[in-house]
């Protein structure tokens, strides 16, 4: 990062940016959805602190690259929680096991070469066919998304992919500006993406009976 950017104008808009994806983790709270809570805290913690060693060049507990590699492993199995949600599987068992092979995925492949976008990037892509896979060779039917909601969601998501891709330069990234833009559409985008399923499958099974998503909280 610029070095001689001022520490604390760093912090507001690096981490407090943070804030916009606190309502995301609220809804899955009050759903009561154990593991996807879990995940998301895992991975606001981590890229928060993260973020905060980088600020203030120091340590918390943790050194800023531990933080940064916990921070990716947290991202991709953000990513990986979500598309088994958009996948609607039935049976919890299989629901598990899914998403236990996705945390194994994300930590072998960020022990490999956390520095290598490779192995942020394909793992992303491999965790996106779980809901191809399970809607057409599986279940064999369409999915009923709520579509507002998806327009909103994957809407604003690749309104933020740019801020990620010129947050990725840090040198000509002042005050971490693109990057913080990156976490603050990106975290808003969230709270709709986890608002598209209609009917949502053994995930749900957590705490309630299966029902319309739009009634949920």
């Amino acid at each position: 990062m610029p070095r001689n950017d001022p520490p604390l104008a760093i912090f507001l808009t690096c981490c407090l940016s943070h804030l916009a994806i606190v309502p995301s983790a609220v809804q899955l709270i009050r759903r009561k959805w154990m593991f996807e809570t879990a995940v998301t805290v895992f991975a606001i913690t981590c890229s928060f602190m993260y973020h905060t060693c980088q600020s203030f060049d120091t340590r918390i507990f943790l050194t800023e690259l531990q933080w940064h590699r916990l921070d990716n492993i947290g991202a991709l199995c953000s990513f990986a929680v979500f598309w088994t949600y958009m996948a609607c599987i039935k049976d919890p068992v299989v629901d598990a096991y899914v998403k236990y092979a996705c945390v194994f995925i994300a930590i072998l492949a960020q022990e490999k070469d956390p520095w290598n976008e490779i192995y942020t990037f394909v793992p992303i892509v491999l965790f996106a066919f779980i809901p191809v896979v399970s809607h057409v060779f599986v279940l064999q039917r369409t999915p009923v998304y709520d579509k507002r909601n998806a327009v909103l969601g994957f809407g604003l998501l690749c309104a933020a992919l740019p801020f990620f891709v010129a947050g990725l330069d840090d040198e000509n990234d002042p005050y971490r500006a693109f990057h913080g833009l990156w976490h603050l559409v990106g975290g808003a985008s969230s709270y709709f993406l986890w608002r598209i399923v209609k009917y949502p499958g053994a995930v749900a099974m957590q705490s309630m009976s299966e029902r319309p998503q739009s009634s949920m909280a």
